[in-house]
């Protein structure tokens, strides 16, 4: 396992599904046509590539501004600890900074997850409106269909969904780059969790992995419940980090 290899993809992999452009402090991913998605639309800045953080900023804060969406910054992974130690140079700005804990899990152990017969899993390389319909809008997350839609286009992507009694109830999809895979995403339809859904992509993934012989896997859970099944997979966590973030606040916040 390289973890800083992993800490790379983490810090660049909105550029597998939003538009982007390159400065000498880092990178401004954005996509207009899906503002509520906050992967798609923020800057990732590198501290050892910043001369002047007030500089960065103002161009930051401008470049979003002109395109009609909301400027977020987020730290590269691997640099815990700028954002909160520069507070008062966002909060003049007019950025709130703060942090969130990203937990790295890595396949480590057996996988024990068990399929339920009831549902079957297919990789998919073209979309299907009823992947929005009955995964996307039924679990609550519309804003990232366009993200999917991008995602399944890409050759370097896997991308599976579940079905049940016919119908796509579930999905996920990882993409590998550079000899690291990340666990993008996972998703199921809120009518149908608890019935082994989640653990039966979660399956499908873990053997895919196995079989391409694919060492720098990744993913990070967003919750107890995902962190229960990926541990159920076999992964362990090597790497807790405070990632820091700062959004331009607004009149309403």
């Amino acid at each position: 396992m390289n973890i800083d290899k992993i800490f790379r993809e983490e810090d660049l992999f909105p550029r597998e599904f939003a538009n982007f452009e390159a400065r000498n402090y880092g990178i401004l991913f954005f996509d207009e046509n899906n503002k509520d998605s906050y992967d798609s639309n923020h800057a990732v800045v590198f501290k050892d590539k910043i001369t002047d953080l007030n500089a960065v900023l103002e161009d930051v804060a401008a470049f979003y501004e002109k395109k009609g969406l909301k400027a977020i910054l987020y730290q590269a992974t691997a640099e815990e600890g700028y954002f909160t130690s520069n507070t008062d140079v966002f909060a003049k700005h007019g950025f709130k900074n703060w942090e969130e804990e990203i937990r790295f899990m890595v396949p480590a152990e057996e996988n024990k997850l068990g399929n339920n017969p009831e549902i079957s899993v297919k990789r998919v390389t073209e979309w299907d409106e009823a992947f929005a319909t009955e995964i996307f809008e039924k679990a609550g997350e519309p804003w990232e269909i366009g993200v999917a839609k991008r995602m399944i286009r890409n050759s370097n992507t896997v991308f599976l969904v579940a079905y049940y009694q016919g119908c796509p109830v579930g999905m996920t999809y990882v993409h590998v780059r550079s000899g690291v895979c990340r666990y993008d995403y996972i998703l199921v339809s809120k009518e149908h969790r608890r019935i082994g859904v989640g653990r039966a992509l979660m399956n499908a993934l873990v053997e895919y992995c196995k079989e391409q012989r694919i060492e720098n896997c990744y993913l990070w859970p967003a919750g107890e419940s995902a962190q229960r099944i990926y541990l159920e997979a076999g992964f362990q966590t090597v790497e807790v980090k405070k990632a820091g973030r700062a959004a331009m606040e607004t009149a309403e916040e």
